[in-house]
């Protein structure tokens, strides 16, 4: 698996963001997975590729701040600082991205993907920028996307994609929010593809998730593939 490493400019400070492939430059239809809390990114990377060694994907996380993860993930903790991190993640490292890659963005070969609270962001970005990303991986979200279900989306939401997934042994809360959220969805006729998966709030549940999501949402199929050592990448 390749990475590059990189720190991009946020409010008065930055902020790492990091790449991993199994290729140095992309194609015209490569797909690139977007990814809060980008610290555990590498491992979701790796489980990823050791599946199904798919060259066309690409996964971008993006750090999570030491200080203010819940902020910037959940709307309504703190607005102004939700808006600069959803500002940040929508433009400066979408661009940084794809110029990286050598690709154009499109909402068809865009995903975003985050688990708890990065789960609420994920599907928070999914909700408020459907003409950006098409495909939304949101799981066992902690917070509140959306709080009055009795009012339909202000946007279009039927090119975007859902993909949810909890834990069995999640909170009971938790999947009943979730729940709440994919019927608010689907009484808009947004695509919504839901499962509760052996586990908890956990990688083991996230990670099988991811592959499990990705698999659908591109019609893959796991592959016995070679393994290729880790070492840099020079893009």
């Amino acid at each position: 698996m390749l990475s590059r490493h990189e720190h991009l400019p946020i409010d008065r400070s930055t902020r790492r963001v990091s790449l991993y492939s199994l290729k140095e430059r992309g194609e015209s239809d490569d797909i690139v997975i977007y990814c809060s809390d980008g610290q555990s990114v590498d491992a979701f990377a790796q489980q990823f590729f050791n599946a199904f060694g798919a060259d066309r994907f690409w996964f971008v996380g993006v750090d999570h701040s030491p200080d203010y993860r819940n902020a910037e993930y959940l709307i309504g903790t703190d607005g102004p600082r939700f808006e600069m991190h959803e500002a940040f993640f929508v433009n400066t490292v979408a661009e940084w991205a794809t110029k990286a890659i050598g690709i154009q963005h499109s909402r068809r070969q865009s995903a975003v993907f985050g688990y708890s609270c990065g789960g609420a962001f994920a599907a928070s970005i999914g909700i408020r920028h459907p003409d950006i990303y098409g495909k939304i991986f949101s799981f066992s979200i902690a917070g509140r996307p959306i709080t009055h279900f009795d009012v339909q989306p202000e946007a279009d939401l039927s090119e975007v994609n859902f993909y949810f997934r909890s834990g069995s042994r999640e909170p009971k809360a938790m999947r009943s929010y979730m729940k709440r959220l994919q019927n608010w969805l689907r009484s808009a006729n947004v695509l919504v593809n839901s499962q509760t998966l052996a586990g908890g709030h956990e990688f083991a549940t996230w990670s099988i998730g991811l592959n499990e999501s990705i698999s659908i949402a591109y019609e893959l199929t796991p592959s016995k593939s070679v393994q290729r050592s880790d070492r840099p990448c020079d893009f």
